[in-house]
């Protein structure tokens, strides 16, 4: 199976499986292959995350050994989640993300408050903040003069970051409305050059084939770090990292999932925290700790150090393809889960349909573009950051914690794959982000807890209005 063949048989994630019982002619997929399955896992990690973490991380941290081993615990974790949704996905396969396994394992609509959770601030959340900073960061570098523009109603000017990021969103959305075969290779293309070019710039860096300058002097973060300061650094990993959850939407989808789901899982994640790991040391050894903790995005800044005005323009493209790749991924996925829930009943019916001529969850994919928009127009990056990686934490604690809860509930499932070393990898991974929500809450970082509230909201509605149905019925 070649390369657009792999491609061309994402159309199984379309959402053709929910159009047999609308009227459309359901469709056969093709599965994907080993290769195409590693760069959807790679592609959904790979994004702006490294690129703007590592400066909130140096104002938090002075050590760089401390910085280094978030690292490698952030890849880990994310190891972890991603090799435990493998073993559920291979044994229960599923459409539309971690929704209907919620649903169908929790009592109580916590599948329906996840879902709301997800479609509100988890896919949503995401998209604002990678095209708010795709928009401040590389967006000025490539576009020059051109860049400055604002819009002014209702007394209120948006400024020219807000403008870019809702046109990027608007154009991917209408890239993903002609259907998964165009997103699909979209993903696939912006995946690969990013990490080539980044891998081999890197490398030429760290053994100086392109001569880089001392570090740049500045204020690090304090000398001895708290349990705080620990636990701050880490939000920026965590969401650098957050393609992993992107196993559940691939698990159903390759071939022989007991097989190849794992190698892309391992191999997609580990091939990107080496990445991250070489661009780190790149960092550190072209910026310092003091100089990273003084920029507002990483790769630009480093690339400026080592190569000049042409140096920044080459990275800021980089960084823009691969971004591109995050938000398409994105996009594709979050609309797969307003869609799964409104079959269920959990979200208006009519989010339900597909495109008849490409499959497309129209309804569903808009709705989640005007809602990211609205995040966009009113958040911070770093609220914004903050607001996304609470809600991940949470929907990544209870998709974790079910595969433990199918094992005691049903230990005769066929699992064609079983998690190794189980039960440690899903433990290991529910204390890691169990401490962080824990550490964050007492410290009070309230965009963090926003997403708690909001599910337990969720949750309520969802109790009243099954006991209104009920007294009706």
């Amino acid at each position: 199976m070649d390369v657009m063949d792999e491609v061309d048989g994402m159309d199984g994630m379309d959402g053709s499986s929910y159009d047999a019982g609308m009227g459309a002619t359901p469709r056969e997929p093709t599965k994907l292959g080993l290769w195409a399955a590693a760069a959807v896992v790679a592609g959904s990690i790979l994004g702006v995350g490294i690129f703007i973490g590592p400066p909130q991380m140096a104002s938090a941290l002075s050590s760089e050994l401390a910085f280094v081993a978030l690292w490698v615990l952030g890849g880990l974790v994310a190891l972890c989640g991603a090799l435990s949704l493998a073993e559920l996905g291979a044994a229960m396969p599923r459409s539309g993300g971690d929704y209907p396994y919620l649903a169908e394992l929790y009592p109580g609509g916590v599948g329906f408050a996840a879902g709301w959770l997800e479609i509100t601030a988890v896919f949503p959340g995401s998209l604002a903040t990678i095209a708010v900073a795709l928009a401040t960061y590389q967006l000025p570098v490539l576009l020059g003069p051109a860049y400055d523009i604002s819009f002014t109603a209702f007394g209120h000017t948006a400024p020219a970051n807000v403008l870019w990021a809702a046109a990027l969103i608007g154009v991917l959305s209408g890239c993903n409305q002609l259907g998964l075969t165009v997103s699909g290779r979209l993903q696939i293309a912006v995946t690969s050059l990013p990490i080539a070019v980044l891998a081999i710039g890197g490398a030429l860096v760290l053994s100086g084939a392109l001569g880089a300058p001392p570090p740049t002097p500045g204020h690090a973060g304090p000398a001895d770090p708290a349990v705080y300061a620990l636990a701050a650094a880490f939000l920026p990993v965590y969401f650098a990292f957050s393609g992993w959850y992107g196993a559940l939407y691939v698990g159903a989808e390759v071939e022989r999932p007991a097989r190849t789901l794992p190698r892309a899982l391992v191999g997609g994640t580990l091939a990107v925290l080496l990445l991250y790991l070489l661009l780190d040391a790149v960092f550190l050894r072209t910026l310092g700790m003091g100089g990273l903790a003084e920029v507002g995005e990483a790769g630009t800044a480093a690339a400026s150090q080592v190569l000049g005005d042409r140096g920044s323009f080459v990275m800021a493209a980089l960084i823009a393809v691969a971004v591109l790749g995050t938000l398409n991924g994105t996009m594709l996925s979050g609309s797969r889960i307003a869609q799964a829930m409104a079959v269920k009943g959990d979200f208006p019916r009519f989010a339900a349909k597909a495109s008849p001529r490409t499959g497309t969850p129209s309804a569903a994919l808009w709705i989640q573009t005007v809602w990211t928009l609205v995040l966009v127009a009113i958040g911070e990056a770093k609220t914004l950051l903050d607001y996304t990686v609470g809600a991940m934490l949470l929907s990544g604690i209870l998709m974790v914690l079910s595969v433990i809860l199918l094992r005691k509930r049903s230990p005769e499932l066929a699992r064609p794959f079983r998690v190794p070393l189980y039960p440690l990898p899903p433990l290991f991974f529910l204390a890691a982000n169990t401490a962080v929500l824990a550490v964050l809450a007492i410290r009070g970082t309230m965009s963090v807890v926003v997403p708690f509230v909001w599910f337990g909201l969720a949750l309520l509605a969802h109790r009243i209005f099954r006991r209104t149905g009920s007294r009706k019925d």
